[in-house]
């Protein structure tokens, strides 16, 4: 097993999140469903009729928030009242709003939180989901946080209608098009969409939910990822079970107590899923080991008994599956039960499977084989005349390059965050190219890739995208490709493998470039870890970007996760100021910012909630404006509201957009407004119009905390 030694496994969190529509078609009630989730006293106005569910425990967390731009009727009448009481008030208006018998009264997502976090961090967590992704949206956010035993989750109301200033508009808005005029069909009749939006924009939040939640579990410093892709995605061959929810659970544990089966649909479908895992379990037994080891590169038999319980029951049959599984050809055991001596805690077998050390020993074998090949060597006149144009390369660099752009088919560079690393990669591209090779380049993330290929000047793409290509004999490698693949301690073993044998088969040349221990990857395996011990590496220790010790020492305490010793060199150093009062502390700010504001230099604001980063994209603008810098603008309409836009505003894309040549957090100049919609930079500098409907950005002044992942 490559990482075996290192002991790193990354874990999957649940990823359960599911939306429903409550509404009076089913015989229900926003207000009471409310009541519930709130575990509160409330009156449906309708039918003058009082739920209580205060003796209704597990609930930990409440809030219901306005988008910024509600009108002044919801403010008034969700002012002054507790969180239980605002929830009771709106939702009583949008009963009282609805006149049909069938009426569509709430949207409600049901999200498992991960288990590994905190009370406050989950808080956290969902606070910025909602800041970020619900209320931009215009849409009422009412969410509760329930904490059963093992099972953390929130239940999250939203709006199937606009708040207008004379209360609510329709479900279903027009489709515009580039001119902001409605679009029609070929017969004429107007397109249009639900306002509360469709699969699509339900498929983007959950995505959302997923990277905000992997981005939390990694702040917490937990090696466990949330990956969203189903069974089949994930090549394992079984039938994923329906959620069965809370409520269907009680149902049934009632009908056991009470001697009688539960008579519900979902109870039946999920009987029915879950017997014909189990019988695939029983054919092949070795399913099991697929799942646990797309999880974990190295388990015990506690986490495969965690998953064969979801499909197996009975304990007769749980017991021979157990037996089956672990002494499976399949499952190596790597080391035996022993005894922690400086604990006294017992430690179980601990296993892995012959198919990943089948896949990552041929990953080594043909690392170590490319790494010894005699062929992409570049002569010493070539680099250094290179290396003559970089004059400010450090020596590391310089060391660095040369190693990669010596003989031999696979190279590796370990480089800490501020490093270096790119700036190395801009020069040894260009020895490459004076040598007359090709440079591709490949990352995990679109924004990564984008920031590869804008200051290293290699032409990247995300691996995902150069698998797909590939797959339909596109794009493909030759012995004249030097393919750099970054941000490679991210990347899992199955992956890995799949790149180290597409440059073997193709005699093209393999370069890792990243850092071992940043952010591990989300499936098993640490794969650069284990390929640069085998085929050697040059590494980048010193911190250019920071230019004083202290700063270095303390990115480099960021990097690790030692938060608070990095915060108190700051602090110590006066770069950490408190005020006693937000007020203050916003005013104090935005004074800084104008006073220090340079057009040629980047000054960054982050805000940890989306309605102060707007607040303070207000202010900051304001001060522009009054120092003739930016002009008053025009209003344009955007996902978080009207927003005035002038010539020399500075923009945020909030989402990839590929007919544009735009990726999220790609920031952008504003060159001109025209009828049309307004131009900024897009990829490679070319200008890109933005019709009204690009409405997913905005100033980039300020940004949110988690904007800046």
């Amino acid at each position: 097993m490559l990482d075996a030694s290192s002991g790193d496994a990354v874990t999957v969190a649940i990823t359960h999140f599911t939306p429903q529509l409550i509404g009076r078609g089913d015989g229900r009630s926003a207000v009471l469903s409310a009541a519930y989730r709130h575990c509160a006293k409330m009156t449906f106005e309708a039918e003058e009729r009082t739920v209580d569910y205060t003796a209704k425990r597990g609930m930990v967390h409440e809030e219901f928030l306005l988008p910024a731009d509600g009108p002044q009727w919801a403010r008034t009448m969700v002012a002054e009242r507790s969180v239980a009481g605002a929830s009771e008030a709106f939702w009583n208006k949008v009963e009282a709003f609805e006149k049909r018998s069938d009426a569509q009264l709430t949207k409600e997502y049901i999200i498992a939180l991960p288990i590994e976090l905190t009370t406050a961090q989950n808080i956290a967590l969902m606070r910025q989901f909602v800041a970020e992704h619900i209320l931009p949206a215009g849409m009422v956010a009412d969410w509760v946080y329930h904490d059963d035993p093992g099972n953390p989750h929130v239940h999250l109301m939203t709006s199937l209608r606009p708040l207008t200033e004379d209360g609510f508009g329709p479900k279903r808005v027009a489709v515009l098009d580039a001119d902001g005029a409605p679009l029609r069909n070929r017969t004429g009749k107007i397109v249009y969409k639900l306002w509360a939006g469709d699969k699509n924009a339900f498929l983007a939040v959950r995505q959302g939910w997923l990277d905000l939640q992997n981005h939390h579990l990694a702040l917490a410093g937990l090696d466990v990822r949330v990956d969203g892709r189903s069974y089949a995605e994930r090549g394992i061959d079984i039938v994923p079970t329906t959620h069965v929810g809370v409520a269907a659970k009680a149902i049934e544990r009632k009908a056991k107590r009470q001697g009688r089966r539960p008579d519900l649909d979902r109870l039946r479908l999920f009987e029915e899923q879950r017997q014909v895992s189990a019988e695939q379990i029983m054919l092949r037994p070795e399913i099991v080991l697929d799942i646990v080891s797309r999880e974990k590169s190295v388990f015990d038999d506690r986490d495969v008994a965690k998953v064969l319980h979801r499909y197996v029951g009975d304990p007769a049959a749980f017991a021979v599956l157990m037996a089956r599984i672990l002494q499976s050809p399949d499952a190596i055991r790597l080391e035996r039960e022993g005894i922690d001596f400086a604990t006294g805690v017992r430690t179980p077998d601990r296993y892995t499977t012959r198919e990943l050390i089948c896949i990552e020993a041929d990953m080594a074998r043909r690392a170590i084989s490319l790494a010894a090949a005699g062929t992409f060597g570049v002569n010493d006149e070539i680099r250094n005349a290179v290396l003559d144009r970089h004059a400010m390369l450090s020596d590391e660099q310089r060391v660095a390059i040369a190693h990669v752009t010596t003989a031999g088919r696979a190279a590796a560079v370990v480089g800490r965050a501020g490093a270096g690393k790119t700036t190395m990669m801009r020069a040894a591209r260009e020895v490459w190219e004076e040598a007359g090779y090709h440079v591709v380049g490949g990352t995990l993330a679109g924004k990564a890739a984008e920031g590869l290929e804008q200051e290293a000047g290699i032409a990247s793409r995300t691996l995902a995208s150069w698998e797909l290509a590939w797959n339909n004999g596109r794009s493909t490698l030759d012995n004249r490709t030097v393919f750099v693949l970054d941000e490679a301690g991210m990347v899992a073993s199955r992956q890995m493998a799949t790149f180290v044998e597409a440059v073997s088969r193709a005699g093209a040349k393999l370069v890792l470039v990243g850092d071992a221990e940043q952010l591990q990857p989300i499936e098993a395996g640490a794969a650069f870890r284990a390929l640069v011990d085998r085929i050697g590496y040059a590494e980048l220790e010193t911190i250019y970007r920071q230019k004083t010790q202290w700063m270095r020492d303390a990115s480099l305490d960021l990097a690790r996760g030692r938060v608070r010793k990095a915060l108190t060199a700051y602090h110590k150093h006066g770069h950490v100021k408190g005020a006693g009062l937000k007020a203050q502390a916003v005013a104090a700010l935005i004074d800084d910012w104008s006073r220090d504001y340079d057009p040629a230099k980047s000054n960054l604001i982050l805000a940890h909630r989306r309605a102060d980063v707007r607040t303070l994209n207000e202010m900051a603008r304001g001060r522009l404006v009054s120092a003739g810098i930016v002009g008053a603008g025009h209003a344009f309409r955007t996902e978080d509201g009207n927003r005035r836009f002038d010539a020399g505003d500075q923009i945020v894309f909030l989402r990839n957009e590929t007919s544009l040549g735009v990726k999220n957090g790609m920031i952008g100049p504003v060159h001109r407004r025209d009828r049309r919609g307004r131009s900024a930079p897009a990829r490679r500098g070319r200008p890109a119009l933005l019709p009204q409907r690009r409405s997913r950005l905005r100033h980039h002044d300020p940004q949110s905390a988690g904007r800046d992942r």
